[in-house]
């Protein structure tokens, strides 16, 4: 149950939603906690904070994790992804099949996710990042 003062996670609209499973460990909740909190101590204003990693090493659940223990605090949240700017299929199959570097040289489009998600949540003054 979420303390009265909690704040919701607002998410991105999103095709890759997925329900978040439960946390894979104690320990990997009391690193998720943790970090939070050491977060939290950045400052009042809008932080924004990347997650980074391997396909398939857990980033979405542990982002998910991370934003509900940022959201108990009582701070507005916004969860968003960077596979909300993958790039068309027809495009991206033609990607470096052989390196990671190409596959996320190639799948993303970095331009739009800045222009649409990053920058706007920069500036305090955004509408298009109020939640």
């Amino acid at each position: 149950m979420r303390p009265a003062d909690a704040a919701s996670v607002h998410y991105s609209p999103s095709t890759w939603q997925q329900p978040c499973p439960a946390p894979a460990s104690a320990d990997r909740s009391i690193l998720t906690e943790a970090l939070a909190e050491r977060i939290l101590t950045v400052g009042p204003g809008r932080l924004l904070v990347g997650i980074d990693g391997f396909t398939a090493a857990g980033r979405t659940s542990f982002g998910n994790e991370l934003a509900a223990h940022i959201a108990e605090s009582g701070r507005p949240m916004l969860r968003a992804t960077l596979d909300d700017y993958k790039n068309p299929w027809k495009d991206r199959h033609l990607y470096d099949r052989e390196s990671g570097e190409g596959y996320y040289r190639d799948a993303y489009d970095y331009h739009a996710a800045r222009r649409l998600l990053l920058d706007p949540c920069r500036n305090p003054a955004a509408d298009s990042c109020t939640l």
